[in-house]
């Protein structure tokens, strides 16, 4: 690769609805991930129109006023879902629409009926825009339409990809300044490139991978400085990458424990290697002892905080380290000589 500059991501478009423009007044209940529902209180906390009700420990209930197309622009919840009540403002806004209804027991169908009757939807279990379900001890309508996917288009993925509300948290810890080089060497399909170009001002945003297949997925989901490389043989310069993101392998669904004590130590030295003065990583795995330990003898690493996610059965941690060097970062290097600081590039000669 040659370091042209390219434009930022492209991502699916994902229309909203013209209802997303109407004020409403309603209870939401916002599902995140556990361990991340500090980060989407505080994002929530932020905005015009809300009131934080109560915390669950995989979800936020919220008191909203005001257009849902604001609320819609948050990465860090991936559904909501609002109180079935007769008074509900969300739900007179939908109009007529299509719904079905979960295993709710025995008033199931009496539900359905009502619903139809009652408010003119449409019983479609396989195109729903409402899904109800019982959440604790009251029904909830969720609402297709605020949905991630929905909001920000749908991402293609491979096996144990980055989700898009972990991509957000691991953007949000990496703390990215503007016109920072961002690199993700495990990019695979380039859910971290994509978060990180949606919620920074970064500069350049670079993703490897040794998989071609991974690679043709990423271009898919956005057009970035993309290259095939070895993690722990990367064409950079020492002290040229301001900040760092990669969702490791676990060692169960992608590689290995056993590979995974090569490939750790050999990545954490190549970090080191790379990392301008002041960067910043943030690495997600479950193999947390590995991880731990080699942070620590790595000499020039330091290891600051680790956040405890939950995602998909697995529950891994971020781990955001920094480094304890004194090189010139590669932004000053750029701002000195000249050059264009959105476009970088690996240079393949400097590879080890």
């Amino acid at each position: 690769m040659t370091g042209t500059t390219l434009p930022d991501a492209q991502q699916p478009d994902a229309q909203q609805p013209a209802w997303f423009g109407v004020p409403v007044a309603d209870e939401l209940v916002l599902r995140t991930l556990p361990g991340a529902v500090d980060y989407l209180a505080d994002s929530l906390s932020r905005r015009r129109g809300v009131t934080i009700v109560k915390r669950h420990p995989d979800a936020v209930r919220i008191s909203w006023a005001g257009p849902l197309a604001e609320l819609a622009e948050d990465r860090y919840f991936s559904s909501a879902a609002v109180p079935l009540r007769p008074d509900s403002e969300i739900l007179a806004v939908l109009g007529e629409t299509t719904f079905r209804v979960g295993d709710i027991g025995p008033e199931r169908f009496e539900l359905i009926k009502e619903l139809e009757d009652g408010r003119g939807w449409r019983n479609d279990p396989r195109d729903w825009e409402v899904n109800v379900e019982r959440r604790g001890d009251e029904l909830v309508a969720e609402i297709g339409a605020l949905h991630t996917t929905r909001r920000f288009g749908r991402l293609e993925r491979l096996p144990a990809s980055t989700t898009p509300v972990l991509a957000a948290v691991l953007t949000r810890l990496l703390k990215v300044e503007p016109g920072q080089t961002v690199l993700d060497p495990f990019c695979g399909a380039g859910t971290n490139l994509v978060y990180v170009r949606a919620m920074t001002e970064a500069g350049a945003v670079l993703g490897g991978d040794r998989d071609r297949r991974a690679l043709a997925a990423a271009r898919k989901n956005g057009r970035y400085a993309l290259f095939q490389a070895d993690a722990a043989r990367l064409p950079f310069a020492d002290g040229s990458i301001d900040r760092v993101v990669a969702n490791l392998p676990f060692g169960k669904r992608v590689g290995s424990h056993r590979g995974n004590e090569q490939l750790y130590p050999a990545f954490l030295r190549e970090l080191d290697r790379i990392l301008a003065p002041k960067a910043r990583a943030v690495l997600l795995t479950e193999d947390k002892r590995l991880l731990r330990t080699w942070a620590h003898r790595v000499p020039g690493l330091r290891p600051v905080k680790e956040v405890v996610l939950a995602s998909g059965g697995a529950h891994p941690s971020a781990f955001v380290l920094t480094n304890r060097t004194n090189r010139p970062s590669s932004a000053a290097n750029r701002a000195k000589q000249g050059t264009d600081r959105t476009s970088p590039g690996p240079n393949p000669g400097t590879r080890r």
